[in-house]
């Protein structure tokens, strides 16, 4: 601090470079490691930095955008000084607010990483003391995950439309097929805020009443859209459980669902309804996160192939239906072609099972749609709260309930 309040234009290699010459004439700095030197002078740099630009010089983590509180981050972490004070790189030592066990290996600094302190002082505090002011600190730590338990078990996706996303489950044995789907539990309430919508477009945008209505359906859609992202979660928790190799189909969803073509415009709703794409990025982000190798095939006639005897074939798949045409065995075309993504993909053969049978899940439950106020109000009742507000000095004609206009009246309505 005291070379650059000398010479404020020192870079933090001319730091560095003057601190190592007097590293190798100081004894007791040769103790300290060479990483906490390397990261107190690139603070002080950064610090000078800001300074100079929000708090007129002064070596001082001031900043205005930061309304003047104090964060540093460092990866490097601390260590105790005492069972009262500990260091921290960059900031010197720094008193701890209670009497803490720092004997080896019990402390709780043991195994971190790196740390980041916040200035945690109220705004509201006036004229704070430097010993007064409240901070926290944040301390990580890198916790190592186990290895997970090989079980040979190797997991195939088909996306679909009708069948959402199908899975199959084999180690070369046994295998298991089952159907999840998390659209069709808030298709209620696609269909009510779609009613919604085109009623607030009738209506007058600048009324009370309007208003009213498009804040309950945008508070409605917020907690439906996490009910539907809870629900994605919970299918790729699902896939992945019990899992080491995960299959899928190298499908470009955005592509197949652009707009253009008029013939299968209920086709790319149905596709972009059911998110494929944010079910799929999920699925990869938990199999990252458990150590699953993740394997793309490609998706080029799974649903017409057989995956018992590999006989291809158009005319084997009937919308859902599947006969294949060579040994004459009767599936589902969901189900046939989430078996050939996990051949196609590991090469392991599925065993054979009889039947169309496909258990059916869903995922994520739908809430009741709330009840907007004047949803739909007839036309008669609008025309009647049009003509009653109208001022007694108008000359246009009135309407008395549901009786006939009329222009003058003895009552001198």
């Amino acid at each position: 601090m005291e070379r650059l309040l000398a010479d404020p234009t020192l870079t933090r290699f001319d730091l560095s470079k003057e601190f190592t010459k007097l590293r190798n004439s100081t004894p007791h700095l040769l103790e300290v490691e060479r990483a906490y030197q390397n990261t107190a002078i690139h603070q002080a740099r950064a610090a000078a930095d800001v300074s100079n630009k929000y708090g007129n010089g002064n070596l001082k983590f001031r900043s205005k955008k930061r309304g003047g509180r104090l964060s540093v981050a460092c990866d490097i972490p601390p260590r105790f000084v005492d069972n009262m004070h500990a260091s921290f790189p960059g900031l010197g030592t720094i008193r701890l607010y209670d009497e803490q066990p720092y004997q080896y290996p019990h402390h709780w600094l043991h195994g971190s990483r790196s740390f980041m302190l916040v200035d945690r002082t109220p705004k509201s505090w006036k004229r704070v003391k430097p010993g007064d002011r409240v901070y926290r600190l944040f301390v990580s730590y890198y916790m190592p995950d186990p290895e997970p338990a090989s079980t040979g078990v190797v997991a195939g996706l088909d996306r679909g439309i009708t069948n959402p996303t199908v899975v199959c489950k084999t180690d070369g044995d046994t295998a298991s097929f089952a159907c999840y789907d998390t659209a069709v539990s808030f298709r209620k309430n696609r269909s009510w805020n779609d009613e919604a919508r085109r009623t607030i477009d009738r209506r007058n945008r600048h009324s009370r009443t309007t208003k009213k209505m498009k804040r309950q359906r945008e508070n409605y859609n917020w907690h439906n859209a996490n009910a539907r992202d809870y629900a994605e979660w919970l299918l790729a928790k699902k896939i992945c459980y019990g899992v080491d190799v995960i299959c899928i189909e190298d499908l470009d969803i955005e592509a197949m669902t652009r707009k253009g073509n008029a013939s299968k415009r209920g086709l790319n709703r149905g596709l972009r309804y059911i998110r494929h794409g944010m079910i799929l990025k999920k699925v990869r982000v938990v199999a990252e996160r458990l150590g699953i190798r993740i394997v793309e095939v490609n998706p080029r006639g799974t649903s017409q192939e057989c995956y018992v005897c590999s006989h291809m074939e158009k005319e084997s798949r009937n919308g859902e239906r599947f006969l294949c045409l060579a040994c004459g065995r009767l599936d589902n075309a969901d189900r046939n072609a989430s078996a050939n993504v996990v051949q196609r993909g590991t090469d392991i053969r599925v065993p054979a099972g009889g039947g169309m049978t496909l258990e059916r899940r869903e995922m994520g439950r739908a809430r009741k749609p709330p009840k907007l106020v004047c949803t739909a109000p007839d036309a008669m009742r609008r025309r009647e709260i049009q003509a009653c507000n109208r001022p007694k000095t108008s000359s246009a004609m009135k309407h008395l309930g549901r009786y006939a206009y009329v222009t003058r009246t003895d009552s001198g309505i």
